[in-house]
């Protein structure tokens, strides 16, 4: 048994707590395009997120600047929204327009976006690699 503060829980509940965990981040990894966590087998589209990284700089949509947090594979709310919205483009499951709406929507109106989203498009391969098989996340 292992105490936690004046109470005991026996094995079994921690190993149903960490069977928990798994659970809930792996339902939420579930819901993320395909190279939202940065999959190994998505190297085109590794390759093309770093390329606008540095093609692009700066990249700013809205007051943020995007180029940075490709360049250091920042993990935050507003990192994690722009991987996973570029995969979609990326992948052609999203258009330009789509993208450029949702895009703001999310950073917001900024006198950079225009130039950063022509950089973008102007950077997507005409042939990208095929979509990774869902559910595969190795790293």
């Amino acid at each position: 048994m292992r105490t936690i503060g004046s109470e005991r829980l026996p094995s079994t509940a921690r190993s149903a707590r960490a069977t928990l965990a798994g659970l809930a981040l792996a339902a939420a990894l579930a819901g993320c395009a395909p190279d939202a966590n940065r999959n190994i087998q998505a190297t085109g589209f590794n390759g093309y997120l770093n390329q606008i990284g540095r093609a692009c700089a700066p990249l700013m949509i809205g007051s943020t600047e995007l180029s940075l947090m490709i360049q250091y594979n920042s993990v935050n709310e507003n990192y994690n929204y722009f991987v996973d919205v570029t995969s979609r483009l990326y992948y052609r499951q999203m258009s330009p327009d789509s993208y450029r709406q949702g895009v703001t929507g999310f950073f917001g109106p900024g006198s950079s976006n225009e130039k950063s989203f022509q950089c973008i498009f102007a950077n997507l391969p005409a042939n990208p690699d095929p979509l990774p098989p869902r559910g595969v996340i190795t790293y």
